[in-house]
């Protein structure tokens, strides 16, 4: 099995105040809290550009994109990867991961097709419809297209290869952080003028629950009767439509989704993703609140935001921007505290106070490292401290570590490697030390 990355502590630049603790034999070591955007680990802004043009919005560690079916299987058996590895490969040195939806139906495509013509070939049956015209939320140009039946079994075996085929190649991937369940519905949203029975929408989840065991999914959550079939199997969940008040007043706790047990906790264990209705200009011309959008998606522990707000004007900048930084978990070093004096072999207890000040959980899997390194700054031991910062939910979070001290002479050092994944902190990035003075007793000071 793989090792869990390093978990990234970014401490203060300036010297930390050091203060004798309350038990004052011991030293504490005070940092100080800055506000600056970082690329968070799945987590934060989500930039839907295919390839990087310049700087993103907001440092981002997801890329989403959807693509239709048509395009990535174009002829039966024949794939089309190239869709999505060539957006893998361009984010890649940028250490950005790419989020996936499938789309059977797109009011969008450019033609009659986003299911590919050989499905209907084959025997599937579809459902003509127009959709689209003046509003740009409807869909694109008013024309003819096709959504297939659902139910049709033609549909389900052959989308359900496709999925094992999406499955046997990207499930895993170290370059996908997450699936939309997708594949039903206009866009891929899960809402359609043509309903299936609930039996054969849980199939469609099965599809993917089968062909994704590692990497995780997130359901759609317009569908409250198959929601908590999905929910009850892992997976996250998001809602796209927020700035509509139709949309936020239709949500937990409201008759339409009385019927999904624990929807409110599941943020403590899966992703949740918001996208905007429309842009901000869209929102000012249905007089929605953009403010109210913002505490909405906070208030339900965001995870990821998709970038589809458009241009916002400067005066609302500064919402946006606490949004994206606190979006998923935000951890901050608080203070340390140790002993004064270390002997060689003995071990040094470090007593670490932690905040998480955003409004989740971090879902990827780290481990928090601890090393000391020599004289010339070569790392010469690591300590990996017990605790799972997946288990540090907002708030305040005290941990205690004990690391055996060499017996050469090393200062300890919480180290931030560079490309090392989490957020940092909230605090300005640099190297932190204690240094060991000479003698037979190793004396811990702020450098």
């Amino acid at each position: 099995m793989q090792p869990a990355p390093a978990l990234c502590l970014v401490l203060g630049l300036g010297l930390p105040s050091i203060t004798e603790a309350a038990d004052t034999h011991l030293i504490r070591h005070q940092f100080r809290e800055v506000d600056t955007l970082f690329a968070n680990p799945g987590q934060g802004w989500m930039s839907q550009a295919r390839r990087p043009t310049g700087e993103p919005r907001f440092p981002c560690s997801v890329v989403y994109i959807r693509f239709n079916w048509a395009d990535a299987e174009p002829e039966e058996g024949r794939y089309n990867w190239r869709l999505i590895d060539d957006v893998i490969e361009a984010w890649k040195p940028r250490g950005a991961r790419v989020a996936l939806r499938v789309m059977t139906c797109n009011a969008h495509s450019a033609g009659y097709y986003a299911s590919p013509k050989w499905l209907f070939d084959a025997g599937c049956k579809g459902f003509e419809y127009e959709r689209g015209g003046d509003d740009p939320t409807s869909g694109g140009r008013r024309i003819p297209r096709i959504e297939p039946d659902y139910a049709d079994p033609v549909y389900l075996a052959k989308h359900g290869a496709f999925l094992k085929a999406l499955g046997e190649r990207y499930d895993g991937s170290a370059g996908v952080e997450f699936l939309d369940i997708g594949s039903y519905g206009i866009w891929g949203e899960w809402h359609t003028p043509h309903p299936a029975p609930v039996e054969v929408r849980q199939q469609i989840v099965d599809l993917y629950l089968a062909a994704f065991r590692r990497t995780p999914l997130v359901f759609m959550s317009d569908d409250a009767e198959v929601l908590p079939y999905a929910l009850a199997r892992g997976t996250g969940f998001r809602r796209d439509g927020v700035g509509s008040p139709w949309h936020e007043e239709n949500w937990i706790g409201s008759k339409k989704y009385a019927g999904v047990a624990g929807m409110g906790e599941v943020w403590k264990r899966a992703p949740i993703v918001f996208e905007w209705f429309g842009d901000y200009a869209y929102l000012q011309s249905r007089g929605w609140s953009f403010e109210a959008a913002v505490e909405f998606m906070l208030r339900n522990h965001v995870t990821l935001i998709n970038d589809n707000i458009g241009r916002v004007p400067p005066e609302a900048m500064p919402a946006l921007e606490n949004l994206a930084r606190r979006a998923g978990a935000r951890f901050v070093l608080r203070e340390i505290e140790h002993e004064p004096l270390a002997f060689p072999g003995q071990d040094l207890e470090l007593r670490m106070l932690w905040a998480n000040t955003g409004v989740g959980r971090m879902h990827r899997q780290y481990r928090l490292e601890i090393s000391f390194v020599d004289g010339q700054g070569q790392r010469v031991a690591t300590h990996w401290a017990k605790p799972d910062p997946r288990d540090w939910l907002p708030g305040n979070i005290g941990c205690q570590c004990a690391c055996r001290c060499l017996p050469v002479c090393c200062r300890a050092s919480i180290k931030s490697p560079s490309g090392c994944g989490m957020r940092r902190g909230g605090i300005r990035p640099g190297v932190w030390r204690w240094t060991r003075r000479s003698g037979k007793a190793a004396t811990w000071s702020a450098r």
